[in-house]
């Protein structure tokens, strides 16, 4: 049976009424109110408007954050962990692959995306596997998103629209058994969450809600056009005028909303 280890309960910030927050403290300059300056420096394309922050890499400082400035959790995360080879699925923009061979000079490391090719090499015996994924239903410890609300209907209709077009979400406990059934060791399940906005009291999860917020807020959009008209038959009409809900809810600091977070890892045998 691995381990599984969860986050405690995220309690609300009482005083918080969604303007800009000072319990961040005077030095929110180099990190939350940035957003005011360098997040919201949008581009356009296609008549959508995407983030300016590096184009991807927002996502990967909300990641660090979760993970205590490591780029990941699994053993070969460590800084002082001799690696030799490492394989980074789905890089992106490149910036985990950069920061890790950065981190670790010693290592080889390769990113890949969207790559129809298929590997010609295999992990070695003792390596590990982490895999980092959101889950795609937002929850609250308050009972505060209820079946009523936007955030939790539009997670159902993006399920739902998977499902329709052949690509389900896969939850967590599915890629723990996974691992475990394809013969992985020592496998480890750690759940984190990344809050809506700053409604948290907390200050790591207040800066994580202020990150998240302009995440989710910049992908919306693109993240429910294509499985909402392809899979449930919407219009564009339909999915924005839907959308304006979903917004406010993601803004309102009386939702007490969040997305689980999973890092899950495991170790290849050693070769008998």
């Amino acid at each position: 049976m691995a381990e599984v280890e969860t986050n405690p309960v995220v309690l609300p910030d009482d005083q918080y009424d969604g303007d800009q927050d000072s319990t961040l403290g005077s030095d929110a300059g180099s990190s939350t109110q940035s957003i005011s300056s360098t997040i919201l420096d949008y581009r356009r394309e296609n008549g959508r408007t995407y983030h300016g922050y590096k184009d991807g890499n927002l996502q990967h400082h909300l990641c660090l954050l979760t993970y205590g400035d490591r780029l990941g959790i699994a053993p070969p995360g460590l800084p002082d962990s001799k690696v030799k080879n490492v394989l980074d699925v789905g890089t992106g923009t490149g910036i985990w692959a950069i920061d890790f061979g950065d981190e670790h000079p010693e290592a080889q490391v390769v990113g890949i995306d969207l790559s129809p090719t298929q590997p010609s090499v295999n992990l070695t015996p003792g390596g590990w596997v982490e895999i980092q994924e959101v889950g795609c239903e937002m929850a609250s410890d308050d009972n505060t998103v209820t079946k009523d609300t936007a955030l939790y209907k539009w997670c159902k209709l993006l399920d739902e629209a998977a499902v329709k077009l052949g690509r389900p979400f896969v939850k967590f406990d599915e890629m723990r058994e996974h691992m475990i059934k394809a013969g992985f060791t020592d496998v480890v399940d750690k759940r984190f969450k990344w809050p809506t906005n700053r409604w948290p009291k907390e200050r790591k999860y207040k800066e994580l809600g202020a990150w998240n917020n302009e995440n989710t807020g910049a992908a919306l959009e693109a993240l429910t056009l294509a499985p909402f008209t392809r899979g449930l038959g919407w219009s564009h009409e339909e999915v924005v005028v839907f959308l304006t809900d979903v917004r406010k809810e993601l803004n309102d600091p009386r939702i007490h909303a969040y997305w689980p977070i999973c890092s899950i890892y495991g170790k290849k045998p050693e070769a008998t």
